[in-house]
């Protein structure tokens, strides 16, 4: 087991990169779009609506369609990046607000891939 001292904000690119990840494996392409939200709004709908054009290449379904996480055709990493964002994106989430919170990222992970869940230690 490796130990690895993070921010905040480092955990918060991890649990964003590993989001990312597991969305493309899953044939959501345009969440690429998000990354140049900048873009003019033109611009912007032109690289969605591309992306989901290239979703039917990669999976052979619908541009609008996609894989669930739990679908065999996904791959193991993915699953495990998706596993990683869960974690992450839950600590950070009960950090924020200790109290209590509203909201999927309050709900406690569940691992979808072959691997224990990670854990986060203050």
């Amino acid at each position: 087991m490796a130990t690895l001292e993070l921010s905040d904000e480092q955990l918060s690119v991890i649990s964003k990169a590993c989001e990312l990840l597991s969305r493309i494996y899953m044939g959501q392409l345009e969440e690429v779009a998000w990354l140049f939200s900048s873009l003019p709004e033109a611009r912007y709908q032109e690289l969605t609506e591309t992306l989901k054009a290239l979703n039917s290449v990669i999976t052979l379904m619908p541009k609008q369609a996609h894989f669930g996480i739990r679908d065999e055709r996904v791959p193991e990493e993915a699953r495990c990046a998706y596993d990683i964002h869960q974690v992450i994106r839950y600590h950070l989430a009960w950090k924020q607000q200790p109290n209590e919170g509203f909201g999927i990222n309050f709900d406690k992970p569940l691992p979808y891939g072959r691997i224990s869940l990670p854990t986060i230690n203050e």
